[in-house]
């Protein structure tokens, strides 16, 4: 219990924003919406702040255009349940079917995005469903109410882009970097044991690492556009091209950590044990991506004097774990072990670029301990 109660205090911690613009959105939307659309016998705008909630959900870490396209969504769908109902009546077979096949039907012609084309629908078929059928002269002001919610939604999840436009690009960053090291760790820990099946699982697991790539460029862009709706913040650009360029290699890194997840297999299969040094070396390829999260995080967040001390620590780990695995190869190994040292080098290659690392006298380093002729950055 005393570990679920600190987890959910560190989950506060760090979510507390949400919460706040969760609770002033809906609370907002209700306010506003009761006040305007008062009157008439109206019982009470739901809707307003069920759209708030739809939107804001929506908004959050997403680009602006996808945001507006949900608020479209939500208060189109509620004008063709508003539509429905006074054609066809509340909560018949007749009305539902009409308004499914519309909705649906307009969603797609429009090319929608499925999140939009969902909440087009759902938005219709909730007027549809849930107004009773002695209250549909009520049902018109539904419309105003998705519109003021939505409204209310998309200006203060702004607002907080406003605050800190570059928050998504530091919050995909790390969770980047932490899947990662996740990762190599479960690789290390499956040749320590020489656990085919742990292998096989890690494998799996470096196969979702794409995803988390695909969401850090997303993070880039939106990253970008929110400085175009802040000019007062626009100095930050250089941070997010410099995000964009260690994106590139961070995706290297995690098709190379796949890679080397397949070949774990291999090596556990091999009758013999998996040499220390390659559990020294992934342990130090564990921390070089720590480091390179790191550096990650304080070139978005803007802090020089961090990036600059932990761009060193990368280049001294990232030659330690290549110096550590050299050994081996001074011995004929088999081939599954020969070439995971080969995919370790392009992992800690990709690290170090990503990390703006890549130093000449650092990958001379690293080539000098594997007998390989430096030849700069030219890798």
């Amino acid at each position: 219990m005393a570990n679920w109660l600190r987890g959910a205090w560190a989950h506060l911690r760090t979510g507390w924003p949400l919460v706040a613009q969760v609770t002033l959105a809906a609370t907002l939307s209700w306010f506003v919406a009761s006040r305007l659309l008062s009157g008439g016998g109206y019982s009470g705008p739901f809707y307003a702040p069920a759209a708030a909630l739809i939107v804001l959900a929506q908004a959050r870490g997403t680009r602006l255009r996808r945001a507006l396209a949900t608020l479209i969504g939500v208060t189109v769908g509620a004008l063709l349940g508003e539509v429905a109902i006074e054609a066809l009546g509340a909560r018949s077979t007749a009305s539902i079917f009409v308004v499914i096949l519309v909705a649906a039907g307009l969603s797609v012609a429009a090319g929608a995005a499925g999140v939009v084309r969902n909440q087009l629908t759902m938005s219709a078929l909730f007027l549809v469903a849930v107004v009773p059928p002695g209250n549909q002269d009520q049902a018109p002001t539904r419309f105003y109410d998705a519109l003021i919610g939505g409204s209310i939604a998309l200006l203060i999840s702004q607002i907080a882009v406003g605050r800190s436009p570059l928050a998504p690009l530091h919050t995909e960053g790390r969770r980047a970097f932490s899947e990662l090291a996740e990762v190599l760790d479960g690789i290390r820990q499956a040749l320590r044991r020489h656990d085919q099946q742990a292998a096989q699982t890690v494998y799996h697991q470096a196969r979702q690492l794409d995803s988390r790539t695909e969401a850090l460029r997303k993070a880039v862009l939106v990253a970008d556009e929110n400085l175009r709706l802040a000019p007062w913040d626009r100095h930050s650009r250089p941070r997010v091209d410099a995000a964009r360029t260690a994106v590139d290699h961070v995706d290297y890194a995690v098709r190379n950590t796949r890679t080397l997840a397949r070949t774990t297999i291999m090596v556990t299969r091999l009758p013999q044990a998996t040499p220390a040094q390659l559990d020294a070396a992934l342990a130090a390829l564990h921390e070089l991506t720590t480091c390179a999260a790191e550096v990650f995080a304080a070139a978005v967040s803007g802090d020089r004097d961090t990036a600059h001390k932990h761009v060193d620590r990368t280049g001294d780990i990232a030659v330690d774990a290549v110096r550590t695995v050299a050994p081996l190869l001074r011995h004929e190994q088999p081939l599954p072990v020969s070439t995971m040292i080969g995919q370790l080098r392009m992992i800690v290659l990709d690290l170090l670029r990503s990390a703006g690392a890549d130093r000449p006298d650092v990958l001379n380093a690293i080539d000098g301990a594997l007998d390989l002729p430096a030849a700069g950055k030219q890798h």
